[in-house]
């Protein structure tokens, strides 16, 4: 397999299309076919290298102006991509741990899930039992008894 069928097998099942646009780009440049073949690289760790390099740039910015865009020309975006194929992990400080073969993370099985434990019925009974003895009365309601000067709307309230 040489390195453009890497990409585009490794790109096979996204659906972003910014993403889909760099990728574009990589395929587009031929010359870096042989660092696509290296097997400690990934799309997913490209995506991760690009981000935190778009993070560094507008940190850079906010400290010298006080003002950060995050505005990235599509160029600059392509020429960290093709930084991040061209340079080892070790040079860009990046994990050295090789991810697994294509083959191997397409055919990934999913994690068994794990059944629901059921709780002895006792505990609910007893919850329920707590939770009656807590239960909040309502006050008592008061009676309206007139404080200071009285007005002629007061009296309706007393007589009725």
């Amino acid at each position: 397999m040489d390195g453009i069928e890497r990409i585009k097998t490794l790109s096979s099942e996204i659906k972003d299309s910014d993403l889909l646009k760099i990728i574009e780009y990589l395929l587009s440049r031929n010359d870096m076919d042989e660092k696509y073949l290296n097997e400690e690289k990934s799309l997913a760790q490209m995506v991760k290298f690009i981000n935190d390099t778009a993070k560094a740039e507008i940190d850079k910015k906010k400290k010298k102006d006080g003002f950060a865009g995050s505005f990235f020309s599509d160029d600059t975006v392509y020429g960290w991509a093709i930084h991040y194929w061209d340079e080892p992990n070790s040079k860009l400080g990046l994990p050295l741990e090789i991810p697994k073969k294509i083959e191997e993370q397409k055919n990934v099985e999913p994690k068994e899930k794990k059944e629901p434990v059921e709780e002895p019925v006792e505990k609910v009974e007893e919850v329920t039992q707590v939770e009656k003895k807590e239960e909040i009365k309502p006050a008592p309601e008061k009676k309206w008894e007139p404080e200071g000067q009285l007005t002629l709307f007061d009296f309706d309230d007393l007589f009725s």
